[in-house]
């Protein structure tokens, strides 16, 4: 039996001038790990390519069928490890990789390198929006940080075009809960 076929949904409390909270959803979840995907560099003692092989596969065995894996542009073994997983074919067929990247053109173009040959992918894009990283650490305004995001995501179609499989695209603001 599916775990999510074993629970019934709760009733819901009708409330005038309100949607969203009067629908019921009616399809499990999609579970996405993002335990292998950019705290490798912030360890003390980074992961090596054997224990993020390790630990995709128990991720795999676990059920998750999204799985964001590296930022690889960010360290050769973050790159290394997403070549691993897809020469060696340690990528179910229904299972999705994804990585991060932020919005800035040589990362995204070393993030699809590293990704070549894999079947469906989501490439997640970021890029700073809260004013502290906006005015202080970038020293952009608002709407250059848009003209920055739209960029990306211009650079993420370009290299779609070229890229042999499924891409879907993710963007979040960085530290949005402070945007």
């Amino acid at each position: 039996m599916q775990a999510f076929t074993k629970y019934k949904p709760y009733e819901t409390v009708k409330l005038d001038k309100r949607e969203w909270a009067d629908k019921t959803a009616e399809v499990a979840p999609v579970w996405v790990s993002t335990d292998l995907r950019d705290g490798n560099q912030a360890l003390a003692n980074p992961m090596g390519i054997e224990q993020k092989v390790a630990y995709f596969k128990a991720l795999v065995e676990f059920g998750f069928k999204e799985i964001e894996v590296a930022y690889p542009s960010a360290s050769q073994t973050e790159f290394d490890f997403c070549r691993r997983l897809i020469e060696e074919s340690l990528i179910p067929d229904d299972v999705t990789i994804g990585i991060l990247t932020p919005s800035i053109k040589h990362h995204i173009i070393r993030s699809f390198e590293a990704l070549k040959g894999a079947k469906r992918i989501n490439m997640h894009l970021y890029n700073p929006t809260a004013s502290n990283q906006r005015e202080v650490v970038f020293k952009r305004s608002k709407k250059e940080i848009i003209a920055l995001a739209l960029q990306g995501v211009e650079c993420i179609k370009k290299e779609t075009a070229n890229f042999e499989g499924e891409v879907v695209f993710e963007y979040s603001p960085e530290s949005f809960s402070q945007t």
